[in-house]
């Protein structure tokens, strides 16, 4: 069966399958977290007394940082991170923020293999609803895989880490300077960039070539050709707005 051919394409347990297999067909980017958090693959991950004070202070988010939360069956936020699946979602919600709170080292790797693990789960979970046609769910799981295989949403405030040499201290002094995202990137000035960062010539120059390892942009144009014999026709035109200089398996958000 094609369930089972994806379990063996991308080695996943058969409990986490039965979790796929039953989910919504339309699926958020929350439930398919949920059903990450689920997985048997990071099963081993457990709840430790010490870490909850925590885990209960990422969770309020008194500043807006997360994009979701654990909640209670009334819809507000949980004061009380009670189980390893709220704990694996917090961990996973406070780094795809691309500047998480958590710093311990233990739990830093226990977030690396939920990102790891819950990456391949998402890529399995686009193919099987793309056979279920179930194609919302399909474009979310493939998003979600994205972001987890960079650690970062893909409306993070932080987007630019993402470019070699770039780390969260001068992702945030490029966003003070009103740099955030690629196009702003592509037209800054490479002397102002390195004012703003306090790097040395030609940091500015060498970001801003980094760009040529993104993906060209694509323009997508979609057209009715009309009905016959009960049949819709459709024309997709893709277009190539600019022109990637060098490839890059890397995957962007």
């Amino acid at each position: 069966s094609e369930p089972g051919r994806l379990m063996t394409k991308f080695y996943l347990k058969f409990d986490t399958m039965k979790l796929i297999v039953k989910a919504s067909a339309c699926c958020s980017l929350e439930d398919l977290l949920h059903i990450i958090c689920r997985s048997a693959e990071i099963s081993w991950i457990q709840l430790r007394r010490n870490e909850k004070k925590t885990l209960n202070d990422i969770n309020s988010d008194k500043e807006g940082r997360l994009r979701f939360h654990v909640v209670s069956e009334n819809g507000k936020k949980k004061k009380r991170i009670q189980t390893r699946e709220d704990k694996i979602f917090v961990l996973v919600n406070d780094c795809l923020t691309g500047d998480p709170l958590m710093h311990d080292l233990s739990l830093n790797q226990e977030t690396n293999s939920i990102c790891s693990n819950g990456c391949r789960i998402a890529k399995c979970m686009k193919e099987y609803f793309i056979y279920k046609r179930s194609y919302r769910s399909a474009i979310n799981s493939m998003l979600l895989a994205k972001c987890l295989d960079q650690k970062l949403w893909e409306s993070s405030l932080f987007l630019l880490k993402q470019l070699p040499g770039i780390g969260i201290v001068t992702a945030k002094a490029l966003k003070t300077a009103g740099v955030d995202s690629f196009e702003s990137l592509a037209t800054a000035d490479a002397r102002k960039l390195e004012s703003a960062t306090g790097r040395n010539y030609p940091f500015g120059n060498q970001i801003k070539e980094s760009l040529s390892s993104l993906p060209p942009k694509i323009d997508i144009q979609i057209e009715d050709a009309g009905n016959k014999q009960g049949k819709s026709t459709i024309t997709v035109t893709l277009s190539r707005q600019s022109q990637a200089v060098r490839s890059s398996k890397q995957n962007y958000v």
